[in-house]
């Protein structure tokens, strides 16, 4: 208690100096927006002023891309709900779209030749710039937002695990259809792209809830044809990123997530069996050989098959 009482005589003086005195000590844009959120929802109106006034003066001089980005959610709830006090959205909405128009502009190039613990980092600022847009919900924004993230799929020369996920984000958003979805993995699954990059996209596709990605056939059917294509150490080399993929959801998602692969196994089984063939102008489908996926399959799923 008397270590407390050197920041004032009552609570709200002391806590409003100690808010003043780690926004003066504060070395990055995060950590100043996510104490103006605490400040406001603990309702120090003298510490938001001062707090603000800093936030305003690091934003005007953040230079990286992942900060910008990890800045936006505390200030996206101060301008979405504001305080008991009624802090003015109008005080805040300039530093989000001044953070935002910047985090935009420099993403693709933040996003180039990232190592694995680089991209991973990346995804969790692209989650939160996601979530503010989302919780702001204005059109200029979402659309600005997801012209950035068309730009980032497209792109070669980004992390596959970065890729993946702006694919996931945009098809939760129904911006990315089934057909694009499967061209995508058809392009990013194809054997002239290294099989490391290809399972990265695959894991970051697959981030989030499985119920969505349990109607999107074209994506099962081009892993299945990327996983039996694949050489024996180059798969036990892939397993732990592969099973990592899957390991988020649900026991029951795995679970329908396994009758797709099965499902898709049969119709493929049928088609080879009354066609002799499998798509127009390839060669006969292999039923040993996809037969030897599916078990596989099934252990990345974290469920059992009865191989049928």
């Amino acid at each position: 208690m008397d270590e407390a009482n050197i920041w004032g005589n009552t609570v709200e003086t002391a806590a409003t100096a100690f808010a003043r005195h780690s926004a003066e000590e504060a070395t990055d844009l995060p950590q100043l927006t996510d104490l103006l959120d605490r400040v406001i929802l603990a309702e120090l109106p003298a510490a938001v002023e001062f707090v603000l006034e800093r936030v305003q003066a690091q934003a005007a001089v953040s230079a990286e891309v992942r900060h910008l980005m990890d800045a936006l959610p505390p200030l996206a709830r101060v301008a979405r709900y504001g305080d008991v006090r009624q802090t003015k959205a109008e005080r805040v909405l300039p530093v989000i779209d001044a953070l935002f128009e910047r985090a935009v502009v420099g993403l693709p190039g933040a996003c180039a030749s990232l190592d694995d613990d680089a991209a991973a980092s990346m995804i969790e600022s692209v989650d939160r710039a996601q979530e503010s847009v989302s919780l702001l919900d204005r059109e200029d924004m979402r659309g600005d937002w997801q012209t950035v993230l068309r730009r980032l799929i497209d792109n070669d020369g980004v992390h596959g695990l970065v890729r993946g996920r702006c694919c996931r984000l945009l098809l939760e958003q129904r911006v990315l259809g089934e057909d694009e979805l499967r061209r995508l993995a058809g392009l990013t699954l194809s054997p002239v792209v290294p099989a490391a990059q290809a399972a990265a996209w695959v894991e970051g596709v697959l981030r989030g809830s499985g119920l969505l990605l349990l109607h999107q056939d074209g994506l099962w059917s081009a892993l299945d044809a990327w996983l039996a294509d694949l050489q024996a150490d180059l798969f036990v080399a892939l397993v732990p990123m592969l099973r990592r993929a899957f390991s988020g959801f649900q026991p029951p998602e795995r679970q329908a997530m396994g009758e797709k692969v099965k499902h898709l196994l049969r119709a493929g089984a049928r088609v080879g069996s009354a066609t002799g063939t499998g798509e127009a102008g390839a060669p006969p489908l292999d039923m040993q050989r996809a037969n030897a996926v599916l078990p596989v399959l099934a252990h990345l799923l974290g469920v059992t098959c009865d191989g049928h």
